[in-house]
């Protein structure tokens, strides 16, 4: 018995069989996540160091170069790039392609842990972190929350309380908040009343530390109860910070309060987050990594609500909603599909010309289509762009084996008048093995697809098995189920045809529509006919003309461009201003305002999520504080009329007009956020050792590309050295005077920058104490001049002692700076880049309006 005949006689099992696919499928439908693109791997790794308030340079001797000599012989290395800026090392690791990536990362971090050892012993520096590339980690929401012009109360609320309600939607990963102030408790000290009691600014920390600890002290017994012993110190409140003891003189205890401001406070303003010009804080929602982007942004948009009930003071404003773009290119690509399966069952009427006979072969839409999506659950992939246009590009396909089929099978019962049951018998079993061997021609067609490395083939893969599964099973639905529902539904009485291929006694609208359909079939027929004979008696016309056309089009070539992917318009874009290296966080603060107001004014513009005094991007709020730099995030609206390149365009000649800014405007492209972890750049590297004929050859080739068509945006990743002042240090008389290098250098550092000396705890969560001087002074050099320094060695007879005279300080004499250190005014580098272990400067620009390969 054939396969054709089996599913004849066996309806019941072939209709199970399509239940079974049809069930399954369905059930795998509302499992699968969706996506914009397909989970793609770069296989990269990145190691960030910290070391707060030390030098670019200094970073890159003693912590970018050992780790990038480690890293270079990890197996499958590609590419070590690095970028050191003042506090922070970041070095990128880029392997080949179908390198483990989950191996690599384990190599990188034994590494990265041998050259921890020839590290600096410093305990400011930070163990780094080793952290995979993961495109997930994309920030699915970003919220910019207003409503309490306390923006200390409003970030801790935000860290506090509302950050646990959103982690507890479902798909979430983490909530992170970004922006604003965060409380501390703050430790003004008085460097004259410090100079007055013997005290040094690391007395005071060092107290603070010892004092605010709970330490356990084992357990004891009183009858038949025992109790665990515990010493509790952990400081209260602001008050009793202020209370402790921090040393004695004249005979008596000296408390931190004599000599010191304590309040319960913020740290000095560094940087400024605000939302539509009103002072916020960021929330940036990062999904869990295989789940479903829209059904988890509908679950925050849930808990948002619910946050809003419970502070009704709050509002929360939607600056970045990546769900809403991808939903809205899923469900385009779902409409395509939709629309397209639906022509093709129309067109399948018009050349049928039967109802039932057009039913048979439609049916094989739906089952192939359904039955796909179990596949794509069980391979573990997701409803995307890719997957959906596999399937999309499969509706065409599907159709014809069934209508290859059905055709021989209307042949047999016009040709042979067999009855409809034996004619789906005799038909399909005659055309079977050619049915079959076309299918696998297309089949074999999408296979190369597989073997594709990289990017693409991670791309394709998903579009080619679709396309690939669907056609698999639209063979076994043209070989089983058309015959089977040919034999019980094509009657053999309706095919008693008159010249219109109709039956003549039906004078229904749709009859009428048949007949005029078989008219213009018969036309075309026709017209085919009469071309094909004119072909055949032209033949070196017909093929010169072939040659000459595919000539043609080979010249056109050189002017199609080559990228990627193509730039999608989301309605986002990111704006970054950089001022001149140097400029105050007040300056900065004022242009950012300035540019603020130009986006507002924009009537395309919905919000403006901005921040002066750092990068800002979807991904928060970077770590480091660049007082001449601010970003903003600009969503647009949804009625707007002009695109989104059309709106930046606009933007960036009012933009032009602030005074020393310096204004890039990108479009967040998701996709190429996705696919390379960045903006679609095209770049031009200098590779050298000298930091100064880089900078001279990197303005050259930036005034060079300028004039490059298309090519806009254009910035080179490197500033201008920017103004330090330098303390020099006479350590033969520090030595005599009992002090070490690292002392003054600390001295200076938590005079400056505030030293964290210990943390305050409440209701769970804890607050850095800072201990500095007061912001007068400490912030020029006539006053840091006399900053107290306390001697922490004993000098020698040989170096001078000095006696115990009346009126010094128990442990020695208080030393003012200027006795020991001088200030220098210098110059030195904002931020070190390097490619393979080699200093380089990176030109860049962003295509628009071109692709990538026109503008290189």
């Amino acid at each position: 018995m054939n396969i054709a005949q089996f599913s004849v006689t066996r309806p019941v099992a072939v209709t199970m069989r399509i239940a079974a696919l049809v069930l399954l499928g369905a059930v795998c439908y509302t499992r699968l996540p969706v996506d914009l693109l397909p989970n793609v791997s770069l296989p990269t790794v990145a190691v960030s160091t910290t070391w707060p308030n030390v030098s670019p340079e200094e970073i890159e001797t003693q912590v970018t170069r050992p780790l990038e000599r480690a890293v270079s012989s990890v197996p499958g290395l590609y590419e070590v790039t690095s970028t050191t800026d003042e506090g922070t090392s970041n070095v990128r690791v880029q392997f080949n392609w179908g390198v483990d990536i989950g191996q690599a990362a384990v190599d990188v971090l034994q590494q990265v842990e041998r050259a921890r050892r020839s590290f600096p012993i410093d305990p400011t520096l930070q163990t780094p972190i080793v952290n995979k590339y993961d495109p997930s980690q994309t920030p699915i929401l970003v919220y910019g929350v207003s409503g309490e012009k306390d923006t200390v109360k409003l970030r801790t609320l935000l860290d506090n309380d509302i950050a646990p309600i959103l982690e507890s939607a479902d798909g979430v990963a983490a909530v992170n908040v970004t922006g604003g102030e965060t409380r501390a408790i703050i430790v003004n000290v008085d460097p004259d009343k410090l100079r007055a009691r013997g005290l040094s600014l690391k007395q005071v920390g060092d107290r603070i530390a010892q004092e605010n600890i709970n330490l356990p002290a084992g357990i004891a017994k009183e009858s038949d109860t025992e109790y665990t012993i515990r010493s509790t110190g952990l400081f209260t409140s602001a008050k009793e910070v202020a209370s402790t003891p921090v040393g004695a003189y004249d005979g008596r205890v000296v408390a931190l309060g004599e000599i010191a401001t304590v309040r319960d406070d913020r740290p000095e303003t560094r940087i400024a987050t605000r939302l539509n010009g009103e002072p916020s804080v960021g929330l940036l929602i990062v999904r869990q990594s295989g789940a479903n982007t829209i059904a988890t942004a509908e679950a925050v948009r849930e808990r948002i609500e619910e946050a809003k009930r419970q502070y009704p003071n709050l509002q929360f404003r939607l600056s970045y909603d990546q769900s809403k773009f991808i939903e809205n290119s899923v469900n385009r690509v779902k409409e395509d599909g939709l629309i397209g399966g639906a022509l093709a069952v129309v067109i399948l009427l018009f050349f049928l010309r039967n109802v039932r006979s057009t039913l048979v072969v439609a049916l094989s839409i739906p089952i192939s289509v359904i039955s796909t999506f179990a596949l794509i659950y069980l391979c573990g992939f997701s409803l995307n762009t890719m997957s959906l246009s596999g399937l999309a590009l499969a509706i065409g396909l599907i159709v014809d084996d069934a209508v290859v089929v059905l055709e021989n099978i209307f042949r047999h019962i016009e040709r042979d008048k067999k009855r409809a049951a034996e004619a789906a018998v005799s038909g399909s079993q005659e055309i079977m093995t050619a049915v079959i061997a076309s299918t696998v021609t297309i089949m074999i067609v999408f296979l190369p697809l597989l073997l594709i490395q990289g990017q693409s083939g991670q791309m394709f893969t998903q579009l080619a098995l679709v396309v690939i599964f669907s056609i698999a099973v639209s063979l076994l639905d043209a070989i089983t189920v058309v015959p089977m529902l040919a034999s019980r539904l094509i009657k053999t009485e309706d095919y008693e045809h008159g010249e219109e291929g109709v039956s003549k006694n039906d004078r229904t609208i749709l009859g009428r529509f048949f007949r005029w359909s078989g008219h213009q079939f018969e036309t075309l027929d026709n017209n085919y006919r009469n071309a094909l004979r004119w072909s055949l008696g032209h033949r070196w016309l017909v093929v010169g003309g072939a040659f000459a056309a595919c000539g043609l089009s080979l010249l056109l070539v050189p002017f199609i461009g080559v990228e990627l992917m193509p730039q999608t318009d989301s309605g986002d874009f990111q704006v970054n201003v950089k001022m001149p290296v140097g400029t105050s966080f007040e300056r900065t603060d004022r242009a950012m305002r300035q540019v603020e107001a130009i986006l507002l004014k924009n009537p395309n513009v919905e919000t403006a999520f901005s921040a002066a005094g750092t990068n800002l991007s979807i991904r928060g709020a970077s770590a480091a504080l660049i007082a001449n730099q601010g970003s903003a995030i600009v969503k647009l609206k949804r009625e707007r009329r002009a695109t989104t390149q059309e709106v930046i365009n606009d933007l960036r000649k009012e933009m032009g007009r602030i005074a020393g800014a310096s204004p890039r405007i990108n479009q967040i492209d998701l996709v190429t956020q996705i696919l390379t972890g960045g903006n679609q750049n095209v770049e031009v590297n200098l590779i050298g050792p000298d930091l100064a004929v880089l900078s001279r050859l990197g303005r050259e080739v930036t005034a060079a590309v300028r004039d490059v068509p298309g090519y806009e945006n254009v910035d080179v990743n490197w500033q201008d050295s920017k103004p330090e002042i330098q303390w020099k240090v006479d350590r033969a008389k520090a030595a005599q005077l009992g002090l070490s290098f690292q002392d003054i250098a600390n001295t200076i550092g938590t005079a400056t920058n505030g030293n964290i000396a210990s943390y305050f705890q409440e209701n769970g969560f804890q607050y850095p104490i800072q201990v500095q001087l007061p912001t007068e002074r400490r912030k020029t050099v006539e006053t840091l001049l006399s900053l107290p320094l306390k001697p922490s060695i004993v000098p020698s007879s040989a170096a001078g002692a000095l006696p115990q005279r009346p009126g010094i300080p128990p442990g020695g004499p208080i030393i003012e700076l200027r006795q020991v250190a001088t200030a220098v005014y210098g110059t030195g580098p904002s931020q070190i880049t390097r490619l393979n272990r080699q200093r380089f400067i990176a030109v860049s620009g962003t295509p628009e309006g071109r692709s990538a390969s026109d503008v290189q």
